[in-house]
């Protein structure tokens, strides 16, 4: 009887579940554990949100530097020494920067678009409205076309296109003075098509972006071109001295051959041989908690007072000028 007893309370006491404080020990353990792999997966998530935001905001920077870099090398298309006159607006040169100390600065170029070239078949005059070209079949209505003997060059408005005879009809000339060739374009001349436009930075819903106005001048808006580019800053190389480098010092304005890298500098004459660009992303959404970030300075333009939670990317390239008879 009595091993009997001693087998039932062994069998009652493999039976037996969990004390009330064995449970409550292993609801903290528990408890802690689950909190632990939380921590981990918030603090990964949140650090896959950051570099993201980065990733994108280099993106947004890359891209726009290489259109910038592409339209800078074939600024001034068939004009070596950029003597282009529009004859609408009167605007001349082929690349112009605006230059500031306190904000972006804005970049107005010539370039070619599309790679699409033909050539004259009749004369373009003082009072022309209508030119002949030999292929006019990638040409449209409101593109902006350059006629050029390769010493200078004018732009004109396209406002009708005949593609099967090559009928080219042109904004009828606006500018009071032109300055046209002695004989005007004769048949043969180059026909370009391009863009006169202008980048700029702005707003856009409170969103800092990079803005192209593709016509400059003209009655056009300036359109988004990359969100999140904050800066722009330009400095252009001149080779004063005709030594086949551009000097850099950069200490005081006036020092060496970059132009626009001190405050105070004005573009002096002379063949632009090189135009370093900068440009500065910032990602569109904050960093949370964190407002430790400032926008970097480049050039003349100093390093931001304040500070702020948005990431920033900079990004700078030498780009050679390929058109403007400063290259080797």
């Amino acid at each position: 009887m009595r091993a009997r007893r001693r087998q039932r309370q062994r069998q009652r006491q493999r039976q037996r579940g969990f004390t009330l404080i064995e449970l409550m020990i292993s609801l903290v353990l528990f408890s802690l554990v689950v909190a632990g792999m939380l921590s981990v997966a918030v603090s990964m998530s949140s650090g896959f949100r950051e570099q993201q935001m980065a990733v994108e905001t280099e993106s947004s920077a890359r891209s726009s530097m290489d259109f910038i870099a592409e339209a800078l090398r074939g600024a001034s298309p068939g004009v070596p020494i950029s003597n282009i006159q529009h004859v609408n607006t009167c605007a001349t040169g082929a690349f112009s920067i605006t230059n500031s100390a306190t904000a972006p600065d804005q970049l107005t170029m010539v370039f070619a678009s599309g790679a699409v070239v033909t050539s004259l078949r009749t004369a373009y005059q003082a009072g022309t409205t209508a030119i002949t070209v030999t292929d006019a079949t990638q040409l449209a209505i409101g593109d902006t076309l350059l006629v050029t003997d390769l010493d200078q060059g004018h732009l004109m408005q396209v406002v009708s296109v005949n593609a099967g005879t090559g009928f080219v009809g042109l904004a009828a000339q606006s500018c009071g003075t032109l300055a046209l060739p002695v004989a005007g374009y004769t048949p043969g001349s180059l026909v370009i098509r391009v863009l006169r436009a202008t980048l700029s930075v702005g707003l856009i819903d409170g969103i800092p972006t990079l803005l192209m106005d593709p016509d400059a001048e003209g009655p056009a808006t300036a359109e988004p071109l990359a969100e999140g580019v904050e800066d722009m800053q330009i400095a252009v190389g001149i080779d004063g001295n005709g030594d086949g480098t551009i000097s850099e010092l950069g200490g005081v304005a006036g020092d060496d051959e970059w132009i626009f890298n001190v405050a105070g500098e004005v573009q002096p004459a002379g063949v632009v041989r090189g135009v370093r660009i900068t440009l500065i992303a910032r990602a569109t959404n904050p960093v949370v908690g964190n407002t430790t970030y400032k926008r970097p300075g480049s050039e003349d333009r100093p390093i931001a007072g304040v500070t702020d939670a948005f990431r920033r990317r900079a990004l700078t390239s030498m780009i050679e000028v390929r058109n403007l008879g400063g290259s080797p």
